[in-house]
């Protein structure tokens, strides 16, 4: 009996002492998680990876690109992969597929070659491709040998190298450089399924292989977030300063007689505006029309924002453009003549700046979706048209410039893109 209550007593300070000591447990537990630690480093698994932030990822994984060298490691300090039941059981592995399982050609192409200054793991792994493997394992120095295959070839066939995790306990993402064949991306005009490929090998043969479905988007989509990493310089992609139909527009604006000559900065800043005036009368003529549909992607989730947006060549063949495409199309077209633009972005509509001299020291903007306006134009006499097609460009000017833009600005609901600046980094999609 005096056992009984001893082995009692003990329990009793024993659950005393863990009672105490939960409260800290527990916060300890929650720290965990929300400082973004996704992995149960004690058991090998791995927490959903959907769940992390920018910032936890940025701290938590180590991102590697392809072309990164591998470390040359004496055999002897390796660790063979261990093969179990179709699966390696001393490494936990899964497919990566950025953008809620969906690729997106515009981005695809248009970072093809960024040259950006990217600082974070996050904004390197897309860079280097939005395709990869997740890593996970208690050993080090882990050689393995890896294939990434589409199972349509129009888009890439296969692609594979070799790979040595290296860290014990330091999540990894191995990012090869895809072989996309950016032909077959520009072409993307409909959405469609489409199956990739991840297979793993050891030196011994053995091979586990994960298929996953990804839906492969209209080459006119435009990413512009992912949880809370922004892509809005992406619209920049779709200026086309170099497309062929910008001369015979140019060519045009000078049979306006409201220029002399197509002449950028080399004017003064009431030169730089009648440049402008000029193509919107063009632009005007050729019955541009506002297509009031913005298309914003049904595909959008709470995570991922997307838009349909209309390339320059695009808008050129429809003769239609919404906010975004107005605004690209006279990107377009400033660009090519060297006058500075920007891309006004709110959370429901998109406007145009430009800067009225290389010194960038004055700015105007341009509501583009009053191109198809006609009133003052269709009430001018023949002796004042051209007056007429000042005054409604100029009308257009004032909107943006004294009303939308102030409006905006002080909701601080307004992001401006400098497209010269993008355009760095940034190629134009490939036109037709």
């Amino acid at each position: 009996m005096r056992k009984q209550c001893f082995v009692l007593a003990i329990i009793i300070t024993f659950s005393a002492n863990l009672y105490a000591q939960l409260p800290k447990v527990l916060k300890d537990a929650n720290d965990m998680l929300r400082t973004g630690t996704e992995t149960m480093r004690s058991v090998g698994m791995f927490i959903d990876a959907t769940k992390r932030t920018t910032e936890q990822f940025n701290k938590t994984v180590k991102v590697v690109k392809g072309g990164t060298s591998q470390p040359s490691v004496p055999a002897d300090q390796t660790t063979k992969p261990k093969f179990k039941k179709g699966d390696f059981t001393n490494i936990k592995w899964e497919p990566v597929a950025y953008f809620d399982g969906q690729i997106f050609p515009s981005m695809v192409i248009s970072m093809a070659d960024y040259r950006g200054n990217i600082d974070n793991a996050f904004m390197n792994s897309v860079k280097s491709s939005a395709l990869g493997f997740r890593f996970l394992s208690n050993s080090s120095y882990i050689p393995l040998k890896w294939e990434i295959e589409c199972t349509d070839k129009s888009y890439f066939d296969k692609v594979s190298g070799d790979f040595m995790f290296q860290e014990a306990g330091q999540e990894v993402y191995f990012m090869p450089n895809i072989p996309w064949n950016m032909s077959t991306l520009a072409k993307q005009v409909s959405s469609s399924p489409i199956n990739i490929m991840f297979r793993l090998y050891d030196e011994d043969g053995n091979k586990v292989e994960r298929s996953i479905p990804l839906f492969m988007r209209s080459i006119n989509d435009c990413i512009y977030r992912y949880h809370e990493q922004k892509f809005d310089f992406l619209f920049t992609a779709f200026i086309q300063e170099q497309h062929p139909e910008i001369d015979k527009i140019l060519k045009d604006a000078l049979k306006t007689k409201l220029i002399s000559s197509i002449s950028g900065y080399q004017g003064d800043d009431v030169n730089t505006i009648l440049q402008v005036a000029a193509i919107w009368k063009v632009l005007h003529d050729r019955g541009f029309q506002y297509s009031s549909v913005t298309t914003t992607s049904t595909n959008s989730t709470n995570v991922l924002a997307s838009q349909a947006v209309r390339t320059f060549d695009n808008s050129m063949k429809t003769n239609q453009a919404n906010c975004v495409d107005g605004t690209v199309v006279f990107a377009s077209l400033l660009r090519a003549i060297h006058i500075s633009t920007v891309m006004v972005m709110t959370h429901d509509h998109c406007f145009l700046g430009f800067y009225t001299s290389k010194k960038k020291d004055k700015i105007l903007y341009l509501e583009t979706t009053m191109l198809s306006n006609s009133d003052i134009i269709d009430k001018a006499p023949a002796a004042k048209k051209n007056q007429a097609y000042v005054d409604q460009f100029m009308q257009a000017v004032k909107y943006a410039s004294n009303k939308e833009y102030p409006a905006y600005k002080a909701a601080n609901d307004l992001v401006e893109i400098d497209v010269d600046y993008y355009r760095s980094f940034v190629r134009p999609l490939p036109f037709q």
